[in-house]
């Protein structure tokens, strides 16, 4: 089975190689998505060719998006691979870039993010809150484990921010799934998970706050979802116009500066900062787009 993202390559049929710049444009604006069967068949491939090097024994940890995706119905695709491992191994790095290169997928569609390794107890939580992923693939010496649904809640929660739309939508599926008080839940998964070392970000504790006040997760998931819309106009729309101008500043803009847009004085000046001229037609319809309360109400 080839994996949907396959169907990337498909939007230019007559290009035969990718440049640097063609993955740099897919990965930005999300020209991919996993899903679930999708995620097992790259494992899958992943595991058999590990075996077929006798590579030794290994546990690699799927984390993140793909790991939700692969926990929970509500969320049916990633738009890449996190994992994790308690040591480095080339081996299955190769594995991993051979694969990407047999399905013409793009460079990091699974990556290693070194960062997370140093999350607070992470070695403990690597089996405590994990598990095994049974895999049809060739036997062999790597196993891969799912990040359990109290360590994505609490780790999301830690380091949650509201321009991440999946962040949000995550965290309300997940606790949508669950029945009793949402407050005490989240208490119990970060007290597991992280113990008495964790603490959250300003918009984790803005998030928390809430949900001790009494929102329901499916108010919170509305609520969210018009965040998420929000964002998914400015992404789509608005980044690749500003890219053509300056791409750092494209980058900040869409994914932080317009956090804090109310106005399209607010646009004018942050365009102004960064050195980008746009016309006073786009940034009027900009206004207009964006800036429904809707769209920019957290909550």
């Amino acid at each position: 089975m080839w994996p949907a993202a396959h169907a990337i390559w498909r939007t230019n049929p007559a290009k035969s190689t990718a440049t640097a710049n063609d993955y740099k444009v897919m990965m930005e604006n999300r020209e991919y998505r996993f899903t679930r069967e999708d995620i097992v068949t790259l494992l899958c491939e992943a595991a058999s060719q590990y075996a077929r090097r006798n590579g030794p024994p290994l546990d690699v940890l799927i984390y993140g998006g793909a790991a939700v995706t692969l926990r929970h119905k509500f969320r049916t695709a990633a738009n890449d691979i996190d994992y994790a491992l308690l040591e480095p191994s080339p081996l299955f790095e190769d594995c991993v870039e051979d694969v990407g290169k047999k399905y013409r997928l793009l460079p990091f569609w699974m990556h290693r993010l070194e960062r997370f390794a140093s999350a607070p107890r992470f070695r403990e939580n690597f089996y405590c809150h994990a598990d095994v992923l049974r895999l049809n693939a060739e036997p062999g010496n790597l196993s891969f484990l799912v990040q359990d649904s109290d360590w994505q809640l609490a780790n999301k929660l830690c380091w949650f921010r509201r321009y991440r739309k999946n962040d949000g939508r995550d965290i309300a599926g997940i606790l949508q799934e669950r029945d009793g008080d949402t407050a005490k839940q989240i208490s119990r998964s970060v007290r597991d998970v992280f113990g008495g070392d964790a603490t959250f970000a300003s918009d984790g504790t803005m998030l928390s706050d809430v949900l001790e006040q009494g929102i329901t997760p499916g108010e919170l998931a509305a609520r969210l979802d018009g965040r998420a819309l929000y964002y998914e106009k400015v992404y789509r729309w608005l980044f690749p116009l500003l890219r053509r101008k300056d791409d750092p500043a494209a980058r900040k803009i869409c994914w932080a500066e317009s956090l804090f847009w109310r106005t399209e004085g607010d646009v004018q000046t942050t365009l102004e900062r960064y050195g980008i001229r746009l016309s006073p037609v786009i940034v009027n319809h900009i206004a207009r787009v964006m800036f429904k309360p809707e769209f920019w109400s957290l909550l």
